[in-house]
């Protein structure tokens, strides 16, 4: 390790001593600078490099003591074929032939530069072997032995003074100094942080270093594969973008690990005392089962079998039986198949709210399971998340007995689980937010007269606004969960009569979880977006030509199917863009707009076609489910309705006790907002009611088309009673009749204009006596 002439860090590596070597042997600046020099530098720093190593080299010799080497590595290389050949002339015949220079024979027996210098000049000397001259042989000899000399001095100097990178080792003095000034800016000072900040961000990883671009990072990356004897050997994935990986490469493979670790299943390498081959549970292999001796032959059988039904289902089962093997060996310190009904107990009540140490088992989501980084969990799990671990754990026990692995199932002596509710409510938009949410993503309509922009950015922003609307409204219509609308293709659709109509109409056939197939309804609107985004396509489709096998959901560039993830970002970011608009105004509906995921709009679905009147078991069939009980849980109550009851009754018993009366100054709209009568007027078609008044004020549903009045304005009890609004004759108002308004004859029930009706008795309350 020295410090070259403008006082930066030099470490001697092989690669410089190789520079060197090639010098000594003779090799012009250019050639050297070729085969040996800094990729994307000139020949410029390979000279300056040059002249470093030689005044280097020199210092060190003469510090070791080696005079010799000291002398030899300074001399300047010669040209021992055209010395060797100066004379031979002398006593020959004048017509004997020329020999050529050995640059020249260079050109005509190695173009590409395979040999190396001393390799061509004994190819040179066969050839044209020097004349027999005492002189000149001793003059041969003389430098052959020099050049050996000199080979042996930079030998010994290499082995004195190279160095190997290390891991733990700073990166000053192995590259550049302005590029290690780079990479200590984000805090990358050591090879194992550079390694780290690869793995972790693999092909691009130089995009989170300011001013260094791929070519620099693939300087760095050779550098560091040309050293992986002592830093590692890196993943494919630091050279090559992972989509261009085939499936079963072996950089998408996790590295198996010696002894018990936190690891994949497919990495997991079980040491033969906790392999469950003599678990304290197991029962006695049957013959015919010889190929489940281990515990983790066992969980890998009951996933390909069990979990065969789809990749979802397969996935989590291998989830939950992962985290059980691994607690199980590394946190417990034995095989699966000895756990008691106590040991499941500790893991679902304890380990699971709380996996710990961190560090070990909680990592950050989407880190693929080939990654060092990656780790079983990502959090706590919730009270819901533990009771699916539980069912399908029970389920494997089960399993696990009828083919006589274990002879207990160590969950079925757990005490019985209190339900987990399902909060369908509460993972649901209302009225109100999904016309937001729509809005967010709706293609705005043309100015009249304006000029259109046909700019790029335009065209493909409208394009992009015109896949995210129909994406959102296919997945509000259907109530498909992510991973069928990624299925969804152009060849499930189907044509089916109505009774009563000509038109035909649409149908999606949906292959559900647990194999359950179904058909959903496309409206006549829906199927108008798709065959516009179809033909909004780079490759332009009709409905009718477009192979079967086209997706609904689709890239916007190459037009292939959306990977369900993908789906899920996306509508996670339609979300947030309503969110950011909707904060200022309503920061609670937006809070919940934040947390809301693509399957909100199933249950969006489920609520807003039940609020329209469908039948709960037409819901059952167009949601998939294969219990009607499931379905029942996305009946939920009427949250205004249920408000109104409580604050009538709430009155009246403040009422009856002398209490003062509150009078609402404006009406409650059904966002739980304060608002004025104009605004409430706007939103009589947003749920349910848009108006609300205590019992001493009308209410007014314009949705049900109800108007509620007092039962008696001095009645004790103040409650309400409404009734289904009956059409009957209307006459101009006696008092003020000059502001054209018109009113009920009599205090009977008669039936609003709906869109007045709310800031009507809101603005007006006089009119009606109260």
């Amino acid at each position: 390790m020295r410090r070259d002439p403008a006082g930066h860090l030099l470490r001697l590596t092989t690669a410089h001593f190789a520079l060197y070597r090639a010098f000594l042997e003779g090799l012009d600046e250019h050639t050297l600078h070729t085969h040996y020099g800094a990729p994307g530098t000139d020949v410029r720093v390979t000279r300056r490099t040059l002249a470093t190593l030689r005044e280097t080299l020199t210092i060190a010799a003469r510090r070791a003591g080696d005079i010799d080497a000291a002398h030899l590595l300074r001399l300047k290389p010669g040209s021992l074929p055209a010395e060797a050949h100066a004379g031979a002339g002398q006593g020959a015949a004048p017509a004997a032939p020329v020999p050529p220079t050995l640059d020249a024979f260079r050109d005509q027996v190695d173009p590409d530069h395979f040999y190396s210098e001393r390799e061509l000049l004994g190819l040179y000397l066969e050839q044209f072997p020097p004349a027999s001259s005492p002189a000149i042989d001793r003059k041969v000899a003389r430098n052959r032995r020099l050049r050996e000399r000199q080979d042996a001095a930079l030998a010994r100097m290499e082995a004195a003074l190279v160095e190997a990178p290390r891991p733990d080792h700073t990166l000053e003095g192995w590259f550049d100094a302005a590029v290690v000034a780079r990479l200590a800016a984000v805090g990358i000072t050591t090879f194992d942080a550079l390694l780290a900040l690869i793995r972790r961000r693999r092909q691009r990883w130089y995009t989170a270093v300011p001013r260094l671009g791929a070519t620099g990072a693939r300087r760095i990356t050779d550098f560091l594969d040309q050293h992986a004897g002592t830093l590692g050997s890196l993943s494919r994935l630091a050279l090559v973008p992972r989509r261009q990986l085939a499936p079963g490469d072996a950089a998408l493979r996790p590295l198996a690990r010696a002894g018990a670790d936190v690891v994949p299943l497919e990495a997991l390498r079980v040491p033969a005392a906790l392999d469950g081959s003599a678990g304290l549970n197991r029962a006695p292999v049957p013959a015919h089962q010889a190929e489940m001796n281990t515990d983790l032959q066992a969980v890998n059988a009951w996933i390909a079998i069990r979990g065969a039904r789809s990749a979802q289902t397969q996935r989590a089962y291998r989830r939950e039986a992962e985290r059980l093997l691994l607690w199980a060996i590394v946190a417990k310190g034995k095989p699966l198949s000895s756990l008691n009904t106590l040991d499941v107990a500790e893991y679902l009540e304890q380990f699971l709210a709380n996996p710990q140490p961190a560090e070990r088992w909680i990592g950050r989501g989407g880190v693929e399971r080939f990654d060092p980084a990656w780790r079983p969990f990502a959090g706590p799990l919730s009270a819901r998340s533990r009771d699916t671990a539980r069912r399908i754990l029970t389920a494997m026990g089960a399993w696990l007995v009828r083919q006589q692995y274990l002879r207990v199932n160590p969950f079925e002596g757990l005490a019985a689980a209190a339900p987990v509710p399902i909060d369908t409510a509460g993972r649901t938009l209302t009225h109100a937010q999904w016309r937001y949410v729509l809005q967010t993503v709706w293609q705005p309509e043309p100015v009249l007269g304006a000029e259109p922009d046909r700019s790029d950015a335009a065209r493909a922003d409208r394009i992009r606004r015109q896949r995210d609307a129909f994406v959102l409204l296919l997945a509000y219509a259907t109530g498909m969960r992510r991973a069928e609308l990624a299925a969804a293709t152009t060849g499930d659709l189907s044509r089916k009569a109505l009774d009563g109509a000509l038109e035909d109409a649409y149908v999606l056939r949906v292959d559900g979880k647990g194999r359950r197939r179904r058909e959903v309804p496309m409206p006549a609107r829906l199927m108008d977006l798709l065959r516009a985004e179809l033909r909004a396509r780079a490759e332009p489709l009709s409905l009718e030509t477009a192979p079967a096998d086209t997706p609904l959901v689709a890239h916007l560039v190459t037009g292939a199917a959306l990977h369900p993830n993908t789906i899920g970002a996306l509508f996670k970011g339609i979300f947030a863009r309503a969110a950011e608009r909707l904060a200022p105004s309503y920061p609670g509906a937006a809070a919940d707009l934040q947390r809301a995921s693509t399957h909100w709009l199933r249950h969006t679905f489920a609520n807003h076609g039940l609020d329209a009147g469908a039948d709960i078991r037409d819901m059952q069939s167009l949601l998939g489910h294969a219990s009607l009980a499931t379905t029942t849980h996305y009946a939920k109550g009427d949250a205004a309705r249920q408000y109104q009851t409580v604050d009538a009754f709430f009155n009246a018993a403040l009422e009856g006790a002398g209490a003062a009366r509150r009078r609402p100054s404006a009406c409650a709209c059904a966002s739980s907002a304060g608002c004025s009568p104009g605004i409430c007027a706007r939103q009589r078609a947003t749920g349910r009611p848009p108006c609300r008044w205590s019992s001493s004020r009308p209410t007014c549903s314009t949705a049900s088309s109800m108007i509620c009045l007092p039962r008696s304005h001095s009645s004790p009890s103040g409650t309400t009673a409404c009734r289904r609004a009956r059409r009957g004759p209307w006459s101009t108002a006696r008092r003020g009749a000059g502001d054209g308004l018109q009113w009920p004859t009599d205090r009977s029930f008669r039936a609003f204009p709906s869109r007045l009706a709310c800031s009507l008795i809101d603005r007006y309350p006089d009119r009606l006596n109260l």
